[in-house]
């Protein structure tokens, strides 16, 4: 139902084509459940809730949401979150106009299950779009803010972008967590020089973007 990337993190993919899926990332806590991005109006239900429960947790202790923009494809499912948690959803100021069903804007820092996550402001993909990053764990989920070879996430300036991505390259990263498996290298869950191959050939890649 799910990848168990660490013993309290897992993966939940929905297939949106073949090859290509959409993330759920959950962080189980002692007695509280995190979740970044929400998916479609059925990836709660039929992919997310069957792992809770499969984990012999609540749905009730999903105490928080991050979205980390405002692509459907990341907020559609937070309607039905909402109703059945009663979680309350989180995204930065500048996506919260488009995102009418989130709560509150995204502080300096997100705690997660029992993780304290860094929110750090990564705009090029959207211009409220924002990477976590969990330092003692060494952990980052960045959602779609790292696109390597899809120029056509680059939706605002290329410099903005790789502005953006020259701040995580700062970062001391051992796991990274995509929402979508990237090219390259293709896949959602990078481990140790994987994460910092990626960021820097998403850099490369938008410096020789061709912007109008």
């Amino acid at each position: 139902m799910g990848e168990k990337v660490t013993n309290d993190i897992f993966v939940v993919r929905q297939e949106m084509r073949p090859g290509w899926t959409c993330n759920v990332v959950l962080v189980f806590g002692e007695d509280k459940i995190g979740v970044v991005d929400t998916g479609y109006e059925n990836t709660p239900e039929d992919y997310v809730f069957p792992l809770i429960k499969e984990q012999g947790r609540r749905l009730d202790e999903v105490s928080i949401i991050v979205n980390t923009h405002r692509d459907g494809d990341h907020i559609r499912g937070n309607t039905v979150f909402k109703e059945r948690t009663g979680a309350t959803i989180a995204i930065h100021e500048l996506e919260m106009e488009a995102v009418p069903t989130a709560d509150i804007k995204l502080g300096g820092n997100v705690t997660l299950g029992d993780r304290s996550f860094k929110v750090i402001h990564t705009p090029g993909h959207r211009p409220g779009a924002v990477c976590l990053y969990d330092e003692a764990g060494k952990i980052l989920l960045t959602g779609d803010s790292v696109c390597g070879t899809r120029e056509n996430l680059i939706r605002m300036d290329k410099n903005i972008y790789i502005d953006s991505l020259k701040k995580l390259l700062e970062l001391d990263v051992e796991l990274m967590i995509m929402s979508h498996p990237f090219a390259p290298p293709g896949k959602d869950i990078l481990r140790g020089d994987e994460a910092r191959q990626m960021i820097e050939a998403s850099i490369e890649i938008a410096v020789n973007l061709k912007q109008t």
